[in-house]
């Protein structure tokens, strides 16, 4: 059924985009893909000796990337420590126009390893949010699969279709100025709504097709149909089969990106909404409507469950010209069922700056406030466990109830291609829970794209 589901799916979503696009007149012009891009990398090897661009005029771009994250508690949380996370990223893209004259179509892989140590987990006591964004998600395998995934662009742009193994955070509630930041809180995604089964996130993927039509100037919406599948593709990424398949995720965004005034300050407004058809348990009441946590019984079952997020950036100030090269404004809000969620809401707020010294135009100040509130339901079980010496719900340290972040990073362009990144976050209520005292942790970040 899931794999009917998801196909009948695809098969509809294209065929609602392709008759909307093709009812308008095509303005002739190719539109750029609606959603914030992250500008163009600088290589620290540079062209490879012309290696790179002799295969980039073939149609093959190569991309390789080492990213390593070193954090320590100096107080609060579990106890005093350190850990070191880091990983390798390679990718290819290929533009079959020109490889084999297909015009519109490309298709793009992704491949990582992952090593090292959690900050979080070992010494803040904390197992909602990470300190270090890369920690985790295939850190035990040689080579793990992120995606590999074919795209076609109809209608001179006009029309995106893409499918294959794909991560929803692919395109969906995400933009290259949260993982600016290292804590999970907001890097990738705003994290009440990552730490859904339904929303695959890298570096792990499930079979997916998503359709985004460029439905007017500074408008795009696309929607998207995703296995749902916990286990992802296994610890190596190449697990494409269907077993524990549990359902299907469907995806909706609007977005609007407006460009004010003669400074060109831009702007994303996004608006999403998910529905995930598989089953999931009550987080408080059992089948009979009672508390589970007292009376023993199973827990009441749901058929689905919903999510809903508005996000936003806004530059305020441009510094230079180009991408992100300003003052920015980021924020985001979202809403997921407290029936079913373990993070009912989430709110964050930031600020980042690119070029505020014009000596250095790349470098990047920033600092952001995220705080995510326990749904009531588990609270109010895990009070209940508490009080009867039971294991609590969601192996929390302790009762739960919100937990709050605020980080400040700094990135230093040292080298075209090269880019270190002192950081410092506190973060309040360690786990969701008064288990531990508020934490601090400082570290660094060294990002290379050879």
């Amino acid at each position: 059924m899931h794999l009917a589901s998801l196909v009948l799916s695809a098969i509809v979503l294209c065929a609602a985009a392709t008759t909307a696009a093709f009812g308008e007149e095509s303005s002739g012009k190719d539109v750029p893909k609606p959603k914030n891009e992250a500008p163009q990398p600088q290589h620290l090897l540079g062209d490879w000796g012309g290696f790179r661009s002799g295969l980039h005029d073939d149609g093959i771009d190569l991309s390789a990337a080492y990213t390593g994250q070193g954090a320590y508690n100096v107080s609060g949380g579990m106890d005093t420590g350190a850990a070191y996370a880091q990983q390798l990223q390679l990718g290819v893209d290929i533009d079959w126009k020109k490889l084999a004259g297909l015009n519109g179509f490309s298709t793009h892989a992704v491949f990582i390893n992952r090593a090292g140590n959690n900050v979080s987990t070992d010494y803040v006591g904390d197992n909602l949010i990470q300190a270090q964004s890369i920690y985790g998600g295939a850190g035990d395998v040689l080579v793990h699969l992120v995606d590999v995934y074919g795209d076609l662009k109809l209608a001179k742009g006009r029309i995106d279709i893409a499918a294959g193994r794909l991560p929803v955070g692919e395109d969906y509630a995400t933009s290259p100025l949260y993982c600016q930041f290292l804590n999970t809180a907001v890097c990738g995604y705003p994290n009440a709504i990552a730490a859904k089964a339904g929303f695959s996130t890298f570096p792990n993927s499930t079979w997916g097709a998503r359709v985004r039509v460029a439905t007017a100037k500074h408008l795009y919406v696309q929607a998207g149909a995703y296995e749902v599948r916990p286990r992802a593709g296994g610890r190596s990424g190449f697990d494409w089969g269907w077993s524990g398949t549990t359902g299907t995720y469907y995806p909706v965004e609007v977005g609007y990106e407006p460009v004010f005034g003669p400074n060109m300050l831009e702007g994303h407004y996004k608006a999403g909404f998910a529905h995930d058809t598989s089953d999931y348990p009550d987080l408080y009441r059992d089948q009979n409507g009672d508390p589970f946590a007292a009376t023993g019984l199973p827990q009441l079952q749901h058929g689905g469950r919903d999510s809903t997020y508005v996000l936003a950036d806004q530059m305020i100030v441009r510094n230079a010209a180009g991408p992100e090269r300003g003052l920015i404004v980021t924020g985001g809000y979202v809403w997921s069922d407290k029936a079913t969620s373990q993070l009912s809401r989430f709110f964050f707020l930031g600020l980042t700056d690119k070029g505020f010294l014009a000596s250095r135009p790349d470098d990047v100040l920033g600092i952001v406030f995220a705080k995510e509130s326990i749904s009531g339901s588990v609270t109010a079980t895990q009070q209940i466990q508490a009080t009867m010496n039971q294991p609590l719900l969601m192996d929390a340290p302790g009762v739960q109830s919100e937990e709050t972040v605020i980080e400040a990073h700094y990135d230093w362009a040292a080298h075209p291609g090269l880019t270190l990144t002192p950081d410092i976050q506190y973060i309040m209520h360690p786990g969701g829970a008064e288990t531990y005292p508020d934490a601090v942790v400082i570290g660094a970040q060294l990002a290379a794209d050879f």
